[in-house]
């Protein structure tokens, strides 16, 4: 296989990003990848933590720019293979799973996109949740609509390094420290969708999610989600595609507004109201915003 480069983004979790780090340079000793590490944070804890590991694989680069989106372009424009595997600072990768991503994707020739299962870390339920992403089989998405059913989480994925590079790569105002702190994943597919390339889902590769959240920040994370959520339902419609009308509709009215009602109907307490208040905010604020034709990426503000 040829080289395959690995990225992973990272701000301020120096001892969580070393274990990530770590079970990703656990692979057969033939395997070639490069494994890139972006480091936005604020102090030199990461730098220092990673001095320890002594691999030849393994770049480290100081990134000044805010955004999980900048960064993720930053480790495009540096990345040398064709496909580019990437993941989160606080995942833990199984035995090879660089090269196994690397090698599903190139199965699907079609595709520009791929998403492996995302599973829950061990984690008190009572306590709080690991946000996860899993499938039961494999799935191919060719149509914006299909994307209503859901799409994977980039700290389970894998891309054709040009074929994203030639639409602009990701869409700097989405991704924790962005404009629109979350998205950066379900943005990328959805313009992948619109410009023809297909997004693949497969179900036979994982990753381990230790990224808990405590119960009371469930309010503030899907607000957060849903807000990013109706920006890019938005952008499509504003740069004149009319499945983005269709989408913005399905995803609102029956994940976002149906919930609550059904809790009503029951005569149960509503739940789920900050997915209705985050998706009017975001789509609000994505009408507002001109988008670039050539890389359907919002217009950022000078």
């Amino acid at each position: 296989m040829a080289l395959v480069s690995a990225l992973v983004c990272t701000r301020n979790r120096p001892q969580s990003l070393l274990r990530t780090v770590q079970s990703l340079l656990r692979t057969a000793d033939n395997a070639d990848f490069e494994l890139m590490v972006i480091d936005q944070s604020e102090g030199l804890e990461t730098q220092d933590v990673l001095s320890s590991v002594d691999d030849g694989r393994l770049h480290y680069i100081r990134f000044g720019a805010h955004g999980k989106g900048a960064a993720l372009n930053e480790g495009l424009r540096r990345a040398r293979g064709a496909i580019v595997v990437c993941t989160d600072d606080d995942c833990e990768a199984p035995r090879d799973w660089i090269t196994a991503m690397a090698a599903a994707l190139e199965e699907q020739p079609k595709a520009a996109v791929l998403f492996c299962n995302v599973t829950a870390g061990p984690h008190d339920p009572t306590a709080g949740y690991v946000p996860a992403f899993e499938r039961n089989c494999d799935r191919r998405m060719s149509s914006v609509m299909a994307a209503r059913h859901g799409l994977g989480m980039g700290a389970g994925m894998a891309l054709r390094r040009e074929v994203v590079l030639s639409f602009g790569g990701f869409d700097e105002t989405f991704g924790p420290g962005a404009r629109f702190s979350s998205g950066d994943d379900y943005d990328i597919s959805l313009r992948t969708l619109l410009f023809g390339w297909e997004v693949y889902e497969c179900a036979k590769l994982s990753i381990l999610h230790h990224g808990f959240r405590r119960l009371i920040e469930g309010r503030e994370h899907t607000l957060r989600d849903w807000r990013s959520i109706g920006a890019l339902c938005a952008k499509p419609i504003r740069a004149g595609y009319p499945v983005g009308i269709l989408l913005s509709i399905w995803l609102f009215s029956a994940n976002a507004l149906w919930p609550p009602i059904l809790d009503i109907l029951m005569l149960r307490r509503p739940a789920g109201r900050m997915r209705v208040v985050g998706f009017l905010q975001g789509f609000n604020e994505g009408l507002r915003t001109s988008v670039d034709p050539e890389t359907l990426s919002f217009r950022r503000s000078a």
